[in-house]
């Protein structure tokens, strides 16, 4: 029985060939068949995937430039069909679907609610130089909002006596290409078309001052813990050189020994307090990710635009009021000391 026993194939002259048979066979036949027969003979067809995590704005112009890239670099084949499907998921948990892309761009925007998801497919025929019959590859991107899950997850954690570090959420991918194919050397061409697609979209980021920041977050409640208590500590031993003083009575030094103590442990409170709060706050700043095709989509970024502007000030206050706290003790011993 004769069958296709090394699907990779070797080069000769440059060209990708693939033995029938057995290895003494004089038989060979190109790549581009071997893939076509096992096609045709199994039914399946293999998945190229890339996936991405880099935060984009992703606008209706980009979904214009990624179907005429398509387009264009499609042209050089036999196309049999080119049929395209565009899915839209909001963050009401309703959805859309448009059979072209003229259909997406009358109804965008008519739904009121911001977009979730985005997710793009097209169904290519493909008859190749060599083969005599159509092959179907399936693309299709998806591309998440960021924004709206984190958002969510905001909402969903509010009631939650813990929190979750929001900034973490970056690393998901919120971007992922994959193309169901029978001949790769096609399957290649058109993922590279849609990195290089991926690649011209808006990008977004924020300062790496602000990364570094985040990243050293959970040392906050330590910091401002220990600090306000050395701040603390100084005080009351300038306080003690005012109270503690040659024949001081038992009363004295007992009443300073305890409020010595309740400061010392009222510091190590508040400085908890506050360097948690500035921990969460840090942790709630978050690079924004999200999809833009309407009014609907404004608003909700402008939204999660304030919400990350209060949880700076948050911080800075939190961290202000520590810095506060702690220098207007030690100045207000230096007077009593004076």
């Amino acid at each position: 029985m004769t069958e296709v026993v090394e699907i990779d194939g070797y080069e000769n002259d440059g060209e990708k060939l693939v033995v029938v048979g057995d290895e003494k066979a004089t038989n060979q036949i190109s790549f581009q068949l071997a893939q076509d027969f096992y096609n045709e003979i199994t039914g399946k067809s293999e998945r190229l995937r890339e996936l991405n995590s880099d935060p984009f704005i992703l606008k209706l112009h980009d979904i214009e430039q990624l179907h005429h890239r398509l387009i264009q670099s499609t042209e050089q084949y036999n196309i049999v069909s080119f049929h395209e499907t565009y899915t839209v998921n909001y963050v009401d948990d309703s959805s859309e679907r448009h059979s072209s892309l003229e259909r997406l761009k009358l109804h965008n925007g008519a739904k009121g609610a911001a977009v979730e998801e985005f997710i793009a497919s097209y169904n290519i025929l493909i008859i190749l130089p060599k083969t005599n019959r159509p092959q179907e590859y399936k693309i299709t991107v998806k591309l998440a909002s960021r924004v709206a899950k984190i958002e969510e997850m905001r909402e969903q954690i509010g009631s939650m006596p813990f929190e979750i570090p929001l900034f973490q959420l970056e690393n998901a991918n919120a971007a992922a290409f994959s193309i169901d194919y029978v001949d790769s050397t096609v399957a290649n061409a058109l993922m590279s078309v849609l990195k290089s697609w991926f690649n011209t979209v808006e990008k977004n980021s924020i300062s790496s001052s602000v990364k570094t920041i985040r990243k050293l977050s959970h040392f906050v409640p330590k910091l401002t813990k220990y600090s306000l208590l050395s701040l603390t500590c100084y005080s009351i031993w300038k306080l003690s050189e005012v109270y503690l003083v040659a024949n001081v009575d038992a009363k004295t030094t007992t009443l300073f020994a305890l409020l010595s103590v309740l400061c010392a442990y009222l510091s190590i409170r508040f400085g908890v307090f506050a360097g948690s709060k500035a921990e969460v706050a840090l942790d709630s700043i978050y690079e924004q990710s999200y999809i833009n095709f309407s009014g609907a989509d404004d608003n909700f970024i402008k939204n999660s635009s304030s919400k990350i502007r209060a949880s700076k000030i948050k911080a800075l206050l939190s961290l202000g009021g520590t810095v506060v706290v702690g220098v207007g003790c030690s100045l207000f011993a230096n007077w009593l000391g004076s």
